[in-house]
């Protein structure tokens, strides 16, 4: 059995299960019935825009099935896919920037909506439940909502931009989010984090996209990533499962690598630390930032949280997946389309499966772990799972 571990869809009923009083402040979709895509033609609930932010404005779609289950369902029969875990498209409309209530209100929304096709072809589709992070009650109790509704995991942004701050920090900067955190763990419900801007600038990026300096620097999705384990969320909630979505998986063994080394040095206190009678300009540096902040919380080397805490979806076109799977084990990956989408993961979608399949450098075993038992361990599927195409 294959599953998909990432696709995207962003069906037109999304928000028509919105109370009145947040009804007339929902999205207004216009789709396209020849490839899916749509645009917003209107959204009077719409944050403000922040100056120096870049919001997506288009949406990769280029097959109808991103949001006609109908075409969806032959298009995964050609790819050869079982079944599909479907994570909102969020080009447009999302945001934490959106005020709380309607954030939270529109998350439901999407779910119930997502919740429709679910019971539609049991099996077929597994639902990620979306959640508004700038409302953390509302984000807990949409979480139990979607345990009790049979949805396999949520989705989150790879930063956290609310009104307060609206540039946004990594997630584990946030102590306000521990309850949140807390209840994902208590549910044992694995959580995305996308790697994609929903709507607004954040971190390094404008800083460092002028003159291509980005290439160069680490991504906003691997400072939240090791900002997760350094503030040391993760020992205390060491169940948490997070999945870290389209980012493919060259740069792991690197950076584990290089972060392990960091850790194993003895830390220094800068701020009393002199070089020929004077402080050197980076121990300046480091000891403007009090101790206290930038200490570390992790307990166990980086690596050690890659290979308990972490899994990735694959693009199985990539050189470096062999090497990877070597360094961390094949049970931490998961098969991938990011359908319907056109960017580098999900432009080979219709041979995905087949890719996959001829690399000889990974084990038939491996293979296997990554087509769907890896996702049936982590999302709870009983052996008896089977996919169905009748209509309920």
């Amino acid at each position: 059995m294959i599953v998909d571990c990432d696709t995207h869809a962003m069906l037109p009923d999304a928000f028509e299960y919105m109370d009145s009083s947040f009804a007339r402040l929902a999205p207004k979709l216009e789709f396209s019935t020849e490839d899916g895509s749509y645009d917003v033609v209107d959204f009077p609930g719409r944050p403000e825009v922040v100056p120096g932010s870049f919001p997506q404005a288009r949406t990769g779609n280029k097959l109808r099935g991103a949001a006609f289950v109908e075409d969806r369902i032959e298009d995964f029969e050609r790819l050869g896919v079982d079944a599909q875990l479907l994570m909102p498209n969020f080009t447009g409309w999302w945001s934490y920037l959106i005020e709380p209530e309607l954030g939270a209100a529109m998350a439901h929304s999407h779910n119930l909506s997502t919740l429709n096709v679910m019971k539609s072809y049991p099996g077929r589709f597994l639902g990620i439940a979306l959640v508004a992070l700038q409302h953390v009650e509302a984000s807990i109790q949409e979480l139990r909502w979607a345990r009790d509704n049979g949805f396999s995991a949520a989705v989150v942004d790879h930063a956290y931009p609310v009104r307060e701050h609206p540039y946004g920090t990594s997630l584990g900067q946030h102590r306000e989010l521990w309850p949140f955190f807390a209840t994902a763990g208590e549910l044992d419900m694995p959580l995305f984090i996308h790697n994609v801007l929903h709507g607004h600038g954040v971190l390094n990026c404008p800083r460092v996209m002028p003159l291509s300096l980005d290439e160069m620097t680490p991504s906003d999705s691997h400072i939240n990533m090791v900002s997760l384990i350094y503030s040391g969320l993760l020992d205390d909630f060491p169940g948490l499962q997070f999945i870290i979505a389209e980012q493919g998986v060259g740069w792991i063994k690197p950076l584990a690598q290089l972060l392990d080394t960091k850790f194993e040095r003895k830390p220094r206190n800068f701020a009393s630390e002199e070089s020929g009678g004077r402080a050197s300009v980076i121990q300046m540096r480091k000891a403007s930032v009090p101790t206290d902040i930038r200490a570390r919380g992790n307990h166990e080397p980086p690596s050690y949280y890659l290979r308990r805490n972490f899994s990735w979806t694959i693009e199985t076109e990539e050189p470096e997946l062999a090497e990877a799977v070597e360094f961390l084990g094949p049970d931490r990956f998961l098969f991938a389309t990011d359908y319907p989408h056109d960017d580098p993961g999900g432009s080979m979608k219709w041979r995905d499966v087949e890719l996959l399949a001829a690399n000889k450098r990974i084990s038939e075993e491996d293979k296997e772990l990554m087509r769907g038992e890896n996702a049936r361990r982590l999302f709870k599927l009983s052996r008896k799972f089977r996919p169905s195409l009748t209509v309920h």
